[in-house]
């Protein structure tokens, strides 16, 4: 289409080159101008075609400048400019020509060709543009879509009038051509398999999956024994290591006691003052009636004085925390215990069975949802990543809390059903919940739709 439209106006810019005199300066001009028509209807894209048309064309016309001008309605867009790679339209020179290409739109001047001069500067204006006569060729077939604005130092003269309108045909004629392309029609074979590639993946979309989510696991202790300072303190040292078993009666726990000790000291030694006032106020007694009154104040104060003893001695006892059961002592580590004031009732060692444990998740927010009590869950340990671990979400929190590696998570707990290995307590790695089928649709948006709705809240 290209190449007809072309040739229908060759004829026409023939008879006007050759009409005029000079024949040598017509035949070179129609060489130069039929080149450049052969390059426009070879040009590989856009970029390529308005270098021509801006920078190839100054060999057929002695001109100032070249702009590419692309219009929609009367909003003008300079494309390209004569030794330019890249038009920026925030220079001064670039709002100012397209300022008067948008009013010259407006009025109609640009449906045309049309020669003018532009108006003087204004004081204001940071430059002085020196070609200030200009000539307007529109594209071919359609005006409206732009043209080549051309601009001089000097009017352009009659005879050169024919080939600028020529170069706006062409380069119109090209620049429709190259948009109106149209991609080759597809086979019935491509056609089929398109189409079949379309409907399985329509199918495989709508296989129903599990909706599986990923969260930070750890194995612990299934209701551990905790030993915890029954008085306020300071941990003289603990006597276990940290994870090691140990039997019922060992001593886990010794606490500073020099304070206690003397104290039981100072009231065994009033006890025993206790009892002598007490003896020699009974053998008193018997010759004395006024002294059987001091033998009821001596038994008084003998049995103020066993209490505090028996008091002192419950308190020394104290200070040697002993394990009421068989198992695992669990606590961080003898060094942050060592000196450490403790208040009563603060937790020190856990005592756990090794063979009652269970599985913590902290499943994060967005996949509360897989939460299901009786949910399948996978294990996958650090140390053991290939083989993963069976077990069944037994209970999850109702309100999220905050982690330990920062931000919100709801805390669950699973049961293992694969008792295949020993699991080891403190053991972390991460847990593949299961929760209701969906398709496989729903599991590719899932993510991209909650971060949506987080985004625009809907």
């Amino acid at each position: 289409m290209k190449a007809l439209m072309l040739n229908k106006t060759l004829t026409s810019a023939q008879a006007q080159i050759k009409s005029k005199p000079d024949g040598n300066t017509q035949s070179l001009n129609l060489q130069t101008l039929l080149r450049l028509e052969g390059e426009a209807m070879s040009a590989s894209d856009f970029l390529a075609l308005k270098h021509i048309a801006v920078n190839r064309c100054r060999a057929l016309v002695n001109c100032g400048h070249i702009i590419w001008v692309r219009r929609n309605g009367t909003q003008i867009k300079l494309a390209a400019i004569t030794a330019q790679e890249q038009v920026d339209p925030n220079t001064p020179f670039a709002q100012w020509m397209q300022a008067n290409l948008q009013s010259r739109a407006k009025s109609g001047d640009l449906d045309i060709a049309a020669q003018w001069k532009f108006k003087s500067q204004r004081s204001t204006d940071a430059f002085a543009y020196p070609f200030i006569h200009a000539y307007y060729a529109p594209f071919a077939p359609n005006p409206k879509s732009g043209g080549l604005l051309f601009t001089s130092d000097t009017c352009f003269a009659e005879n050169t009038l024919p080939l600028l309108d020529r170069l706006g045909q062409v380069f119109g004629i090209s620049d429709a051509a190259m948009r109106s392309k149209k991609r080759g029609r597809m086979s019935r074979k491509k056609r089929l398999y398109l189409l079949g590639t379309c409907l399985a993946l329509g199918l495989i979309a709508l296989i129903p999956i599990p909706v599986t989510s990923l969260a930070p696991a750890e194995i612990v202790a299934a209701e551990p024994f905790i030993i915890s300072a029954p008085m306020e303190g300071v941990v003289k040292t603990i006597l276990v290591p940290p994870n090691s078993p140990i039997k019922k009666g060992d001593i886990l726990v010794q606490f500073e006691d020099t304070a206690l000790r003397n104290e039981f000291i100072l009231t065994q030694q009033e006890l025993n003052l206790a009892e002598a006032r007490r003896r020699q106020a009974s053998l008193r007694a018997f010759i004395d009636n006024d002294a059987k009154r001091e033998l009821a104040i001596a038994e008084a104060e003998l049995k103020l004085a066993a209490a505090r003893t028996n008091y002192a001695r419950e308190r020394l006892a104290q200070t040697s925390l002993t394990a009421p059961q068989d198992g695992l002592a669990l606590y961080t580590d003898i060094s942050e215990w060592t000196g450490r004031p403790v208040s009563t009732g603060e937790a020190i060692i856990k005592i756990a069975d090794p063979a009652r444990v269970l599985l913590r998740i902290d499943a994060p927010l967005a996949h509360g949802e897989a939460l299901q009590s009786g949910a399948r869950v996978r294990m996958f340990l650090d140390a053991n990543p290939i083989n993963p671990i069976e077990a069944r979400l037994e209970r999850a929190s109702y309100q999220a809390s905050r982690v330990a590696e920062g931000g919100m998570a709801y805390e669950a707990y699973a049961g293992f059903t694969d008792n295949r290995q020993t699991l080891r307590i403190g053991g972390r790695g991460v847990a593949k919940i299961y929760g209701e089928k969906a398709p496989i649709a729903y599991w590719l948006i899932r993510r991209p739709l909650t971060l949506a709705r987080q985004i625009f809240g809907v």
